[in-house]
């Protein structure tokens, strides 16, 4: 008897829950685009892309120019346009990891026309897209260390590279969006 009124029990509970996921609300909620990846992840990669950002750089005339970076909001963007970068940044580590780095240095080569094109960024901003662009790769393959960790660390992404084993049809699906992302306008 008790056993019966248990199964009940749990058949009216997976009805209502069930009910309460294929509501409207619910549906319209499901429907609505996922932001992927998340505000706070996105948030943290530019942390670190900031971290990653030098004190002094060489110009084209081979001069060194030091960067103020006491205040971030000079290099920062919004997390909209940091979560596109983020995107583009997979494909070229998924390009890099199935052994595709003509296709990965063309998918991050059109970003950075892409951005410049925009002429909303600042020549710091600029800078910390490119960053961001390397902090989002490491980040995925597991080769983004801090502090003590990162010394003597070897190249991440090449340990990561070692170890995964692209499929043929992950290698054409990676090479289909990249294409597909270099015939865009920029």
């Amino acid at each position: 008897m008790k056993r019966t009124v248990f199964s009940k029990a749990c058949v009216v509970a997976l009805g209502l829950g069930l009910a309460l996921v294929w509501s409207p609300s619910a549906i319209a909620q499901n429907t609505k685009a996922k932001k992927s990846p998340s505000d706070r992840t996105v948030r943290v990669i530019m942390g670190w892309a900031f971290a990653a950002v030098p004190d002094k750089i060489k110009g084209k005339d081979g001069k060194e120019i030091v960067l103020d970076r006491s205040d971030s909001s000079k290099f920062m963007i919004p997390v909209e346009d940091a979560r596109r970068i983020i995107r583009v940044a997979m494909r070229s580590t998924n390009a890099k990891l199935c052994g595709l780095q003509k296709l990965e240095v063309q998918n991050f080569r059109k970003m950075m026309a892409k951005e410049k094109a925009l002429g909303k960024w600042s020549a710091n901003q600029i800078r910390f897209i490119h960053r961001l662009h390397i902090a989002a790769g490491l980040v995925m393959t597991g080769g983004f260390t801090a502090g003590n960790e990162a010394e003597g660390k070897t190249d991440g992404e090449n340990d990561a590279q070692k170890k995964y084993n692209c499929p043929p049809e992950e290698s054409a699906r990676v090479t289909a969006a990249i294409e597909a992302y270099l015939q865009e306008p920029n």
